[in-house]
């Protein structure tokens, strides 16, 4: 939410290479940014995974693919069940892609729940679902896809891990990570509780982010890992939120004049996942804003202190779930 606008002239087909030969796992991709970012990668040419809960809501999506087309590159789309919502079953859904296919090179983690409608509700493990849907799941999902993304590497290819972030997290004070309680803080009593609980969970992403590419580079991993904000974008999930609001209409067209449409909210997704490495901006933990440039996180994302104790206290609470 909010930064830079993405560019007005940047055609990612004209301009990234060609994604043919390569498997790419897009989360949350049956609607808004995400289905945005599947469409370019298919129209490059790639294999790539619709990774969603829901079977209607897919098939709508590819019958809207169908109808829109996938040329020049003519790729592949494949519905992959994934709920975010429960660890283990995002767990079970990464071990049976692996099953699937024997290699991966671009996982795309965008999937999150924008609006909860104000009302927070707790999955089966009494996590708040901002954090369940929009951290914890894409962080085991991601953990049991990493032998895969290794070995991909392992053979000299170009494997990367995308986390799509937000630059709203500057706006987040509280940065208690390291318990059940803290995860489920609502924000009550502040301007905006719904949006308080989604930038906190997406600071959440930033640190999880970071953390996994020190990790990675101190096991001197080939796997490329960034964060991306896309921009303030008029989503599907946005426009979900609006219709919330007293007067629809009026919020929608009041919002289409500030917010940007989400065909480019997919720009900087798919510029991180698809530029060749040497591109100046494609760097080892790096952070790209619109209009695909280089952005510095909130400060808060870069406390290592708070970065070690959400990793410490998600693989505690993972073991204690048995996940």
């Amino acid at each position: 939410m909010g930064g830079a606008a993405p560019s007005k002239v940047y055609n990612p087909l004209n301009e990234l290479p060609s994604m043919k030969g390569k498997i790419v796992l897009v989360t949350g991709s049956s609607s808004g940014i995400g289905f945005a970012t599947l469409q370019c990668l298919l129209r490059l040419g790639a294999k790539v995974y619709m990774a969603v809960p829901d079977e209607q809501r897919t098939k709508d999506a590819l019958e809207r693919i169908k109808r829109e087309g996938t040329e020049p590159g003519l790729g592949e789309v494949i519905w992959h069940e994934l709920d975010l919502k429960n660890p283990r079953d995002a767990k079970d859904s990464a071990e049976r892609f692996m099953k699937k296919e024997p290699r991966l090179d671009v996982l795309i983690n965008n999937a999150a729940l924008i609006t909860d409608l104000g009302h927070p509700q707790l999955n089966v493990d009494g996590i708040q679902d901002n954090m369940a849907i929009n951290y914890l799941g894409p962080y085991v999902f991601t953990r049991t896809l990493l032998p895969l993304l290794e070995s991909t590497a392992a053979t000299g290819d170009d494997v990367r891990i995308i986390n799509v972030g937000s630059d709203g997290v500057k706006d987040v004070t509280f940065l208690d990570y390291s318990s059940k309680k803290a995860w489920n803080h609502k924000f009550s009593f502040t301007m905006l509780p719904t949006l308080n609980r989604y930038k906190y969970s997406k600071l959440a992403v930033h640190l999880w982010t970071n953390n996994l590419a020190k990790r990675l580079t101190a096991e001197n991993s080939k796997v490329l890992v960034m964060l991306v904000h896309p921009g303030g974008i008029l989503s599907d999930g946005a426009i979900r939120s609006l219709k919330q609001l007293p007067y629809p209409p009026f919020w929608i067209w009041m919002m289409s004049k500030i917010l940007h449409p989400q065909e480019r909210g997919a720009f900087t997704s798919v510029f991180a996942a698809c530029s060749p490495r040497d591109t100046p901006e494609i760097t080892h933990g790096g952070y790209i804003n619109p209009p695909n440039v280089i952005g510095r996180q909130a400060p808060a994302a870069y406390d290592e202190a708070n970065q070690q104790r959400l990793f410490e206290f998600t693989e505690a609470l993972l073991k204690e779930l048995e996940v």
